[in-house]
């Protein structure tokens, strides 16, 4: 085990995997800096939490539309365009937004461009992972590709974007966020430029129709590639739906105000980064297909828990000693919130190990040349699946409760992640034969 880790800390000395890295951390930190500060503006413009729902489907829109045609696309454009050409065109846009801001309007069209040059940019970023990094080092790789994601989140969320709106105003936020994409574009351009002729040739032998069938081939003929799509999708889906559930839930459930939401999102970010550091030896261990439907299930019965959260709080003082009393008694946290702790732990553990393995899974069952699609069609069903639920759960939660709402939307998708696993309608009937045969080249270590 030392010796793996030893590895996986060795990976950050590929020069070209380590710029991926920074350029996608700094390329984050920017996003999620504009998005912060275009929530604030149009809050603060139109008092109205319509609009900001206009917003989040102005972001979403785009990706349910076109982000399969993108992914085929992305595959064939040459890598090193695709990648750096990203960058350039996120930071013209946001630069853009220094001057329309005024404009509620400008800003959801600019929004809506920000994320249509996201459908070509994202599918391309994930699907070089395996070109850059041996396959035993997939699960590391893809890990510390996630941690990047939630790094640039506070760091653009948390630390940059309330800064500046505080200190100055929201166009300084865009002007810092532009001067950030084109620090990414730069440095993504320098690793890009390492691409042998092969590399950038593999994805241009399928025509743009040919290559749209091929990464539905994938999904329709490798089973564990499409249900680690599946699970992924619906775990995703989830998390949107407690993210806008939580400030409801600790206020109607915790008894606490919804500014304490930190009681049940701090365990949570704290599991979640023990997922991270997990994931790597647990999938070379267990192996990626079996720690995706794992964490899955656990993610599962921790969002249930949750919701039943008094019940799980009145068993485990019936039944174990975990000394929850004495800490309701001597600290005076309620037991409620205690046990919601305990149970959000797990929670971020098993989404970590969900998002890592699944992207192992679709690394090593798809081709190189076709995994923008495959990653696409994820991204894809994803925005599309999460769309109504973000449109309707606040307002179902007004009517029949927190508590209900998610727990309907645990039952939902587990009925549905069960139909399609076990239904012949949708997907491969069995495993693929490329789990029991040997591996083709493109699986080899590089």
């Amino acid at each position: 085990m030392d010796l793996e880790f030893q590895d996986d800390v060795r990976l950050l000395k590929n020069p070209r995997f380590r710029h991926l890295l920074e350029a996608r951390i700094i390329g984050q930190t920017a996003q999620n800096a504009m998005l912060y500060a275009l929530f604030i503006l149009v809050v603060n413009e139109t008092g109205s939490s319509v609009q900001s729902t206009v917003l989040v489907i102005a972001f979403a829109l785009p990706s349910i539309v076109l982000g399969i045609p993108a992914g085929a696309v992305a595959d064939m454009v040459p890598r090193r365009l695709t990648l750096t050409g990203g960058y350039l065109l996120r930071a013209a846009i946001v630069f853009s937004l220094v001057f329309y801001s005024d404009s509620t309007l400008s800003i959801f069209l600019l929004a809506a461009a920000f994320s249509t040059v996201g459908q070509f940019f994202a599918p391309a970023e994930a699907a070089v992972v395996p070109v850059l990094v041996r396959r035993d080092q997939l699960p590391a790789a893809n890990a510390l590709m996630v941690l990047t994601l939630i790094l640039g989140q506070i760091a653009g969320m948390v630390v940059l974007a309330p800064l500046l709106l505080k200190l100055i105003d929201a166009r300084s936020v865009f002007v810092a966020s532009t001067l950030l994409l084109l620090w990414a574009a730069y440095i993504m351009g320098w690793m890009a430029s390492g691409f042998t002729r092969a590399e950038e040739a593999k994805a241009m032998d399928l025509g743009f129709t040919e290559a749209m069938r091929e990464g539905f081939r994938i999904l329709r003929s490798d089973r564990h590639a499409y249900l680690a799509i599946v699970y992924l999708v619906t775990s995703l889906s989830l998390l949107k739906v407690l993210v806008i559930l939580l400030p409801k839930y600790t206020e109607d459930v915790l008894k606490i105000s919804t500014e304490d939401t930190v009681y049940v999102a701090a365990p949570a970010a704290m599991g979640a980064a023990l997922g991270l550091v997990m994931a790597p030896p647990v999938t070379r261990w267990l192996g990626a297909w079996r720690v995706v439907a794992f964490g899955f299930a656990l993610f599962l019965l921790g969002l249930v828990g949750l919701v039943l959260v008094v019940y799980v709080r009145d068993f485990i003082q019936s039944n174990l000693d975990f000394g929850i009393s004495f800490v309701e008694d001597e600290v005076g946290v309620s037991s409620v919130i205690t046990v919601s702790m305990l149970l959000a732990v797990p929670l971020g553990l098993a989404f970590s190990l969900v998002s890592v393995a699944a992207r192992v899974v679709m690394n090593e069952h798809a081709r190189p040349e076709v995994q923008g699609r495959v990653f696409a069609v994820q991204m894809a069903l994803g925005e599309f699946l999460s769309l109504l639920p973000l449109l309707l759960v606040g307002v179902v939660a007004d009517v029949v409760g927190v508590r209900a709402t998610l727990l309907a939307s645990a039952l939902s998708a587990i009925a549905a992640a069960g139909y399609l696993t076990f239904s012949r309608r949708f997907g491969p009937a069995g495993l693929s034969a490329m789990d029991a045969a040997p591996q083709p080249e493109w699986r080899q270590t590089p």
